[in-house]
């Protein structure tokens, strides 16, 4: 006996044989508990009540599973207890370095009450988002978010049948599946309608995303060209682009806005408005006298030249309250406020 509990040490008492899988190959408890000479009921002890394991003990199977390299079998324990301790991300991309901030957060708001996170990304498709909420669902993850306010019919059978928090991100719909982080986005493209206008620009153009299901991009558009119509200016020129995170070279675009004879540009895409700059600067448009650019921030909207009128999203701070919440709600919390309104800053520079 060690503090009041029993020590496995008896080699002789009964244990399976300590050997790996055969069907897999892997690591199992049985060699555990022969490299550290006790009984697999020991190493269980160990692994799930380590404070029932007398510290010599303990020592050994620390060493044996660090040195075999074990890991325990998480899905069998999560079958056992309900939990999992895992909690999954959806994201459009991690293309775009806006899209990993929510990851950070969520993994920072987590990490201290020992939830891991798992990332998948859906590259703008439905049918991969829906695919990915069934396999983390089959995984057992105890909560889920996920990007976008607009949720398919299979995904939303899927999750109601699982019935585990969720916190849709990025957007504010007016009655969330669940739960939902975001601002509005046609609110952002309004404000940016709206200071073109106070600046006396005209001729507006705005540059979206052609895949329908970013949602954040065609919100942007709708509250920008609303915006415009509201302040009785023409109709501004609408130009879609596909994966704008990706493009190096917006010399076309530059040269289709000289061509429209467009005084002023709002670009949906934190890369892209970069990108746009650079290329307008290159072709020797002067920015903003001949075209002003606002697109939405990135580490690089103060490090050009001219610096970029920019909306920043507060990225991080989306997946740290989401993660704030699953919190509350796996600890079986009640949560009153189920939308929360994150805003945005926009930030007036040069390029306007």
């Amino acid at each position: 006996m060690v503090d009041g509990f029993r020590v496995d040490t008896d080699m002789s008492e009964q244990r399976a044989p300590a050997r790996r899988s055969r069907g897999t190959g892997r690591v199992r408890i049985e060699d555990v508990a022969r490299a550290a000479e006790v009984s697999a009921q020991t190493v269980s002890r160990f692994l799930r009540h380590p404070d029932q394991v007398g510290p010599a003990a303990s020592e050994r199977i620390a060493a044996a599973i660090s040195r075999v390299g074990y890991v325990p079998n998480l899905i069998a324990g999560s079958l056992a207890s309900n939990r999992s301790r895992v909690v999954a991300i959806i994201v459009p991309t991690l293309a775009n370095p806006v899209h990993a901030q929510p990851v950070e957060g969520l993994g920072d708001a987590l990490r201290a009450d020992g939830y891991q996170v798992l990332v998948g990304t859906t590259d703008f498709s439905q049918e991969v988002e829906e695919a990915l909420v069934r396999a983390f669902v089959g995984r057992r993850v105890d909560g889920i978010v996920i990007t976008g306010g607009r949720l398919s019919a299979a995904s939303r059978t899927v999750l109601k049948a699982a019935a585990i928090p969720v916190v849709q991100l990025w957007e504010l719909p007016r009655i969330p599946f669940d739960m939902a982080v975001g601002n509005s986005n046609i609110d952002i493209g309004a404000c940016v309608a709206r200071h073109f206008a106070e600046r006396g620009y005209r001729r507006l153009a705005v540059i979206g995303h052609v895949q329908k299901s970013d949602t954040r991009s065609a919100d942007r558009v709708t509250g920008f060209l609303a915006e415009a119509q509201r302040h009785g200016l023409p109709a501004p020129l609408v130009m879609e682009v596909d994966r704008p995170m990706l493009i190096r070279d917006a010399s076309d675009l530059v040269a289709a806005l000289r061509r429209e004879e467009v005084r002023a540009v709002f670009v949906t895409s934190a890369q892209l408005s970069v990108v746009l700059l650079l290329n307008a600067r290159s072709a020797g448009i002067a920015v903003p006298g001949e075209l002003a650019i606002a697109g939405l921030e990135s580490d690089l909207s103060t490090v050009v030249s001219p610096t970029l009128t920019a909306v920043r999203v507060p990225a991080y701070e989306l997946g740290l309250q989401a993660g704030r919440l699953l919190l509350r709600r796996m600890a079986g919390e009640k949560v009153a406020q189920k939308r929360i309104d994150t805003g945005f800053e926009f930030n007036v520079r040069e390029s306007t």
